[in-house]
């Protein structure tokens, strides 16, 4: 017994120029990446230009030459940066050297780098996270304040540290060239609930400021490390990683079994 695929109905469509289609590729080509983003990969890309300028390299991104430049800038930056500019290089490149993301994760560019870490990184230096003392600390001396800026100061650091929100989604970047209103979280989204409020949240990537406080609040509460997952939007291994790196937030969770 034979099957035959069943013709389905396509409606009917105009073909497009090749001249149309490369212009609708390079517009989606250049709303893939963040405006705050572009500003830095075009940075990363000026330096390696200048890096393989004063060598006389090709601007070809070979292995050999992003070992070169990862060993270059690592005696001029912190080595746990010279990761990110590689991303902006390997972004800004791509459309015209496709192999630039292969060469990038060979392992002589990822060993360079492992080697650069630990022969020239500095220790990290991380803050204490938030606790309820410091919300209550501040909620007690801002309670007899009129001031606008001040009140506000306090409802952002209260939402954020509880809802374990990104510092990005409670602020606008001080250049407007690279302020994205579709990350901002519209008023009208906002609605009263039984004890709190809500608002929808836009998708953003940021620096996770409030979130060590206020993960750290839930894993003292008893809270599963699922549930702290799932508030912080981690995905699993980025989860894994956040953990590792922060030591208060494992330590509460380590407590909270003991209790």
């Amino acid at each position: 017994m034979t099957s035959r695929a069943q013709r389905t109905r396509q409606p009917a469509r105009t073909p497009w120029s090749r001249e149309e289609l490369v212009r609708g590729r390079n517009i989606a080509l250049g709303l893939a990446t963040d405006l705050s983003s572009q500003n830095s990969y075009n940075s990363h890309l000026n330096s390696y230009i200048a890096f393989c300028s004063m060598h006389s390299f090709p601007l070809d991104p070979t292995p050999d030459t992003l070992s070169f430049f990862v060993v270059y800038m690592s005696y001029h930056i912190e080595p746990r940066s010279v990761g990110t500019y590689l991303s902006g290089i390997c972004d800004r490149l791509e459309p015209y050297f496709p192999d630039v993301r292969n060469n990038r994760n060979s392992p002589i560019v990822r060993k360079t780098l492992t080697g650069m870490k630990k022969l020239r990184s500095k220790p990290v230096r991380r803050k204490q996270p938030l606790t309820r003392k410091h919300l209550h600390d501040v909620s007690s001396s801002l309670s007899n304040s009129s001031s606008f800026d001040e009140c506000l100061f306090g409802i952002l650091l209260v939402t954020g540290t509880c809802g374990l929100l990104r510092l990005g989604e409670l602020t606008l970047p001080d250049n407007p060239n690279v302020r994205n209103f579709r990350k901002i979280t519209s008023r009208a989204s906002l609605e009263f609930v039984d004890n709190g409020f809500a608002f929808w949240l836009p998708y953003h990537k940021a620096d996770r400021l409030f979130e060590a406080g206020g993960a750290t609040a839930m894993a003292e509460d008893g809270a599963s490390p699922q549930a702290i997952q799932a508030a912080g939007r981690w995905a699993s291994d980025t989860f894994q990683i956040y953990i590792r790196k922060n030591p208060f937030v494992l330590n509460a969770m380590l407590a909270a079994r003991r209790s």
